[in-house]
């Protein structure tokens, strides 16, 4: 009996010896199953993940359009009355022309305006005019003093400005002299945009003296600009930063690359970077605009229209807010991208907080104000005297696309792989359909579960020998088998069908990225040139 138990044990290790060497010819095929099953669980992970940050996104973008609003509200609640100030101001210069108002009636709205306002500059600088106009010189003279004592740089420039439009040029010089002792060596103003486009607008040409003055203030700025190589290529890295941190103008948006393609985060990167030359190419025609004609008789609108810019420019606790503004349409931009809204927001600041440096500043009124920061001709301005710059930046970002452009393409479809240069799609489809005939046994039959049920089987075979009762497991087993047999036979030809499908698709998408990268390559020629010819 011993013996016939030993045979029955020695024939049954001799049938798992035989199984096993089968099944480790076989085994790459369970793990390239296995593989799969865990590729799927990454994907449907992803999936969620991406589904989540989505959200997330989304989210941040509607608190940001709140948060404008919000400000928006604080503004109107806050420095409502400035607005009414500015539009009174600008309402009494026009009256000059036409004396349609009371000097009374003046003087009564500047006086009330004055009350719910005395910490603006401007309501004390109406006040100082209307008391002018009524021969108040105690009251002009007190009120002057007041403005000026609040606002330096805006008072002297203001009333340089209003001097000019009467034609009352000696007090126009002796206010821009005034100008000139606010000028801080260590701070550029932002006030000298309007300087510059006041000069620009041709305001101080009816006195050539003046304009003399002012056009050496503005060659002063452009020698310190061209003075020092650490300023050059501190300028240049400012605009790398900027054309690095801006968002771009189209994402692509993939069906099956994204699945397929292993190197698809370099493809999206690439996609993303190459066509923020569209982005700035759109910024250089926006600033390609025809200065006013200027003639005598238009000269006063022009010089309204300086005045407007200038007094309508922020004032330090209007400016916090709309720096919070500039931030939370950083993240509108970024599509809720905290990380990106908060990187372009920091280089916004740091061209901010820079000290003198000149360049620094072309830069903010070139690249970050908008139209209500810095009139156009102002950008255009600032544009024109850092384009060396600007361009050196151009080519830089343009030898980095080239270095970091993925040439060449790893696809994973199914339990295939291949590489592609994006141009091969027939020579990849033909390695797909190869490989699915040369693996067929494999692919069909040598999964996880058959596996199992192969295992099954065969033990359940091998243990008769021990025990009869062994063969209630075979028939299940063996029913198993046969129904998966017949369900590959059926399923294959679509499985292969469908990952050839995929494939076409991952060429087409490829095709599709190629032909966008190179399209949008070329803009960087047309960019340059525009950029030589503003």
């Amino acid at each position: 009996m011993a013996g016939s138990s030993y045979n029955a044990v020695s024939q049954l290790n001799e049938t798992i010896d035989s199984f096993k060497s089968k099944v480790d010819v076989k085994i790459d095929s369970v793990n390239t199953s296995t593989a799969s099953i865990k590729a799927t669980a990454d994907k449907i992970y992803d999936s969620i993940n991406k589904f989540k940050e989505d959200m997330i996104q989304n989210e941040e973008k509607q608190l940001a359009h709140e948060n404008i609003l919000r400000i928006d509200q604080i503004l109107k609640e806050q420095f409502g009355d400035h607005e009414t100030i500015r539009k009174t101001v600008m309402g009494v210069v026009k009256d000059f022309d036409i004396n349609l108002v009371r000097n009374s009636s003046i003087q009564e709205i500047s006086e009330e305006l004055w009350i719910t306002s005395s910490r603006y500059w401007l309501s004390y600088a109406l006040m100082a005019i209307t008391a002018w106009i009524n021969n108040y010189k105690d009251v002009a003279v007190n009120a002057l003093s007041e403005c000026t004592r609040r606002d330096p740089v805006k008072a002297s420039l203001f009333f340089c400005l209003l001097n000019l439009r009467f034609a009352r040029h000696e007090v126009a010089k002796k206010w821009f002299y005034e100008y000139l002792k606010t000028l801080d060596p260590t701070v550029m103003q932002q006030e000298s945009a309007i300087l510059l486009q006041a000069y620009l607008n041709g305001l101080f040409g009816t006195d050539k003296e003046l304009e003399h003055n002012v056009n050496n203030v503005i060659k002063n700025w452009i020698t310190e600009l061209n003075t020092y190589q650490e300023i050059a290529d501190e300028l240049t890295g400012s605009y790398q930063n900027y054309i690095q941190l801006l968002p771009p103008a189209k994402d692509c948006s993939y069906k099956a690359l994204p699945d397929a393609c292993k190197n698809y985060d370099a493809v999206k990167q690439s996609y993303a970077n190459v066509s923020k030359y569209e982005k700035l190419i759109a910024e250089i025609d926006a600033m390609d605009v025809e200065l006013e004609e200027q003639t005598e008789s238009n000269y006063k609108s022009r010089v309204d229209a300086i005045l407007i810019s200038l007094i309508s420019n922020y004032d330090s606790e209007e400016l916090d807010l709309k720096n919070q503004q500039a931030y939370f349409n950083y993240v509108i931009d970024n599509n809720g991208q905290i990380d990106a809204a908060e990187k372009q927001y920091e280089e916004y600041q740091a061209v901010q907080a820079e000290n003198f440096n000149i360049g620094k500043q072309m830069i903010k009124w070139a690249v970050y104000d908008d139209a209500d920061q810095t009139d156009v001709h102002v950008k255009k301005f600032g544009m024109q005297n850092t384009k060396a710059w600007f361009k050196t930046a151009v080519e830089n970002w343009g030898t980095m696309l080239q270095e970091t452009q993925p040439l060449d393409y790893s696809l994973e479809i199914d339990t295939w792989s291949g590489v592609s240069n994006g141009e091969d799609q027939v020579e990849q489809v033909n390695d797909m359909k190869a490989y699915y005939q040369n693996n067929k046994f494999q692919l069909m039959y040598m999964n996880t579960f058959n596996v199992v049920a192969l295992i099954v089987l065969i033990l359940s075979i091998g243990l008769v020998f021990v025990t009869p009762y062994s063969l209630v497991g075979t028939v299940p087993a063996l029913a198993f088998l046969i129904f998966r047999v017949i369900r590959a036979n059926k399923e294959y030809p679509a499985r292969v069908n469908e990952s050839v499908e995929r494939l076409n698709m991952c060429m087409t998408e490829l095709a599709d990225y190629r032909q966008h990268y190179t399209e949008n390559k070329e803009l960087k020629d047309v960019l340059q040139s525009k950029i030589d010819y503003l």
